[in-house]
């Protein structure tokens, strides 16, 4: 790991190519032990104005040099492989989380940037004989706003820059204030490696996200939030009809079915649930359990609660650290208050430790109806409702039976019947005996309230690009004499 001290050292905003000081600050805290970090710059109203004129003003080579911009990918993708240490150490100190993980997330964003670097726009040819020509091109929507979320800032950071940048656009990214820090030291890592304006880092409140909304010169908005943060981006955006790509959350639900080996999946439940202090979109956040087996696997997955170990998150030992801020502390707390208070029964953890920080044990709570609060929302930590189910249909109903449509899982030693089960679940993705895979390659997106568009993939390059058809009437050829 790098030098805490250091990797916070002189933090500068990236607009036109230039480091920059911030107008404002912003008092960036520590979740693991409630102190302040350091005070990280923010941008003003005209600074947002600066970031979004050069973005632009990017040369229009740019959108038509494909070649050019992989290698710029290619670049980004090795400086930050350089700095794996340094950027998961401001990935601890910012959001907490466990050193190991935080190296697993800079590998990840890697990995995207990789992706794409290698990665060619497509052209779909639909006709080609003697009288026509017709193919579908992939042209540059513009300037893409990217918004992002506190919980995996340097993930959601790459997998936006790589799919804007192989699509031609330039960025102006808005981390979140909660936790600028990453995005603003990958600004500074990344500032020679595109043209001027391509890449901009612009962190700020909910104030400075609504003005990139709205502003006029932005084409594409693409937003990894909440439900309501999205709802109103999209009503904010219609005036422009900009591009938008959301991502809004889920509530997922995993199904495990009776002939199951319950050792085996206690385990794999409960990171499904609880990896990353279950601050993860795709984590599973409901689990219907068959009744004839809900006493033993809830009793393997309480062995697994207690023995993990909750601490310093550059601490080795240490399994999982606290929540990110303050607010998502308290929310979970509340949820899980207010479950308890309602008459449910929490067979592991149930509440915050007693200690400097964000932490809270992890909680397993059984005895809620599907209109409890801790069921019916997205509680995005590590507090998760258990519920019982005697017939498959029921659960499947349970499960789609809820505004959000992210994921789902099925959990059977049947991969026919939970192929078949996990058809049936409304949701973008639906997996069987695994939950929350998410890569490079593989479409992700919600339906119902979770989302709006598909990341990664092929079909999220589409997401950031213009569709154009050229067609071409061919003249006639001469006859053969």
């Amino acid at each position: 790991m790098a030098n805490k001290s250091i990797v916070l050292r002189d933090l500068r905003l990236l607009i036109d190519g230039a480091l920059v000081p911030g107008a404002e600050s912003v008092a960036v805290i520590n979740p693991a032990t409630g102190e302040t970090l350091v005070d990280a710059p923010m941008v003003s109203r005209a600074q947002l104005d600066q970031a979004v004129a050069a973005a632009l003003d990017v040369p229009r080579i740019w959108g038509r040099d494909e070649a050019l911009r992989r290698q710029s990918l290619s670049q980004a993708a090795d400086i930050v492989s350089a700095h794996v240490a340094e950027l998961a150490t401001i990935l601890c100190l910012e959001i907490g989380l466990p050193y190991k993980l935080a190296e697993m997330e800079t590998g990840a964003a890697v990995a995207f940037l990789r992706y794409r670097a290698s990665g060619k726009a497509s052209i779909d040819t639909i006709a080609d004989d003697e009288k026509q020509r017709i193919y579908v091109r992939r042209i540059p929507v513009g300037v893409t706003g990217a918004i992002l979320p506190w919980n995996a800032p340097l993930l959601i950071a790459a997998e936006k820059l790589s799919t804007a940048v192989a699509a031609g656009n330039s960025v102006v990214m808005k981390p979140s204030p909660l936790a600028p820090l990453t995005v603003l030291r990958l600004g500074m890592l990344l500032r020679d490696v595109f043209p001027s304006g391509v890449f901009n880092t612009v962190p700020g409140g909910d104030q400075l996200g609504k003005a990139l909304v709205a502003h006029p010169k932005v084409g594409m908005i693409s937003f990894t939030g909440s439900i309501a943060a999205g709802q109103s981006i999209m009503a904010a955006s219609s005036p422009g009809l900009k591009r938008l790509s959301l991502e809004l959350g889920g509530n997922d639900a995993a199904i495990v079915l009776p002939d199951v080996d319950i050792r085996k999946v206690a385990r794999r439940l409960f990171t499904g649930a609880f990896f990353r202090t279950g601050q993860i979109c795709a984590a599973i956040k409901r689990l219907y359990v068959h009744e004839s087996i809900m006493s033993e696997l809830l009793a393997e997955m309480k062995t697994v609660a207690e023995g993990t170990v909750l601490g310093d998150p550059f601490d080795p030992a240490t399994t999982m650290g606290p929540l990110a801020n303050r607010p998502q502390f308290e929310r979970v707390e509340n949820l899980v208050s207010a479950s308890l208070a309602a008459g449910g029964k929490a067979v592991a953890g149930g509440h915050a430790l007693d200690r400097p920080g964000n932490f809270y044990a992890p909680t397993l709570v059984v005895g809620l109806s599907d209109k409890a609060p801790l069921v019916a929302e997205e509680q995005f930590g590590p507090a998760l409702p258990v519920l019982s189910f005697a017939k498959v249909e029921d659960a499947i109903e349970a499960a789609n039976g809820t505004v959000y449509g992210l994921g789902g899982s099925v959990w059977t030693s049947d991969v026919e019947q939970g192929i078949d089960i996990a058809s049936q679940l409304r949701s973008g993705t639906a997996w069987v005996n695994q939950h929350g895979i998410v890569l490079p390659h593989i479409p992700f997106g919600g339906v119902n309230l979770s989302g709006l568009g598909r990341a990664n993939g092929a079909v999220g390059l589409d997401s950031y690009s213009e569709l154009q058809t050229i067609s071409v009437s061919l003249p006639p050829k001469a006859p053969v004499s």
